[in-house]
């Protein structure tokens, strides 16, 4: 069972690799597309350099969950704005920083590992602004793991045919992945009765041989669950590591389909419906 320290622990080894990793790039490397659509790797990197975790860490653990200087107010909130917003401040930190990015980013990365490192036994609940709402501290590390891991997909897959998520990794963002997927698919009224989509995950994660998780849609959004009693729509079965670049938009449903990662049972339609109905954000 995953614990906020030991998914401390888990930053900090995804930190430590990634560093690593870093100080072996070219300038070649930094200008090659990425597996995110329009953007190269250093367009990644400066995403990940521009994020402000480790200070609104800092005020949440001092009780101030209000929007800092310049932030906009959860009331305002919007998503495709906010989507926009992270590729400006993206691009606006990859500009500023140029030639010294990769030095910007590792102290950006060690600031977010000490500052959870810094967290009491008592204070993982409390909250922390983000735009769309305040959120517990623990709830920012497994952002913090989820946005360090996927975007290291996204370039080190480019770069490395052979490369696959840790195992700790993969734990944490099968943890996580609640977030995501309630940005991943959009409010559908015209859905008369909820879908039930049931993923089955084989293999060792988290001392379990079997990982059981039911995503429901329904006309409000979607949720995931444990896996319930009643016969879902669709059961598809896989690996960790499909589940959670799936579900984190890193890779298409039709696609692992096609390539055998990823199989199900149930109908077809409804199947390959689910990839369909997947925006992301």
């Amino acid at each position: 069972m995953y614990t906020p320290e030991s998914w401390a622990k888990v930053l900090e080894a995804e930190v430590s690799a990634v560093k690593e990793y870093l100080a072996a790039l070219s300038a070649e490397d930094l200008q090659r597309p990425s597996a995110c659509v329009d953007w190269s790797v250093a367009d990644v990197l400066a995403h990940l350099a521009g994020q402000d975790h480790a200070p609104r860490v800092r005020r949440g653990l001092q009780g101030d969950y209000s929007p800092e200087e310049g932030a906009p107010a959860v009331a305002d909130h919007d998503e495709d704005r906010f989507a926009k917003n992270i590729f400006d401040r993206a691009l606006a930190t990859r500009e500023r920083h140029g030639d010294q990015l990769l030095s910007y980013l590792a102290q950006r990365l060690d600031e977010v590992v000490e500052v959870f490192k810094s967290v009491g036994p008592n204070d993982w609940d409390k909250l922390c602004y983000w735009p769309p709402g305040p959120e517990a501290v623990r709830t920012l590390l497994a952002q913090r793991i989820a946005e360090l891991t996927m975007h290291t997909w996204d370039f080190k897959s480019v770069l490395d045919d052979d490369y696959h998520l840790s195992a700790d990794a993969v734990g944490a963002l099968i943890e996580g992945v609640d977030r995501a997927v309630r940005r991943a698919f959009r409010p559908d009224p015209s859905l008369a009765e909820p879908l039930v989509y049931r993923f089955v995950m084989e293999g060792q994660i988290d001392g379990q041989t079997a990982i059981r998780k039911d995503i429901v849609i329904a006309a409000d959004g979607a949720q995931v669950q444990p896996a319930g009693y009643e016969e879902p729509d669709v059961t598809f079965q896989c690996d960790g590591e499909t589940y959670v670049l799936v579900m984190y938009g890193r890779l298409k449903i039709a696609d692992a389909l096609a390539e055998g990662s990823l199989t199900f049972d149930g109908n077809p339609a409804l199947a390959v419906g689910f990839g369909r109905r997947f925006v992301g954000g």
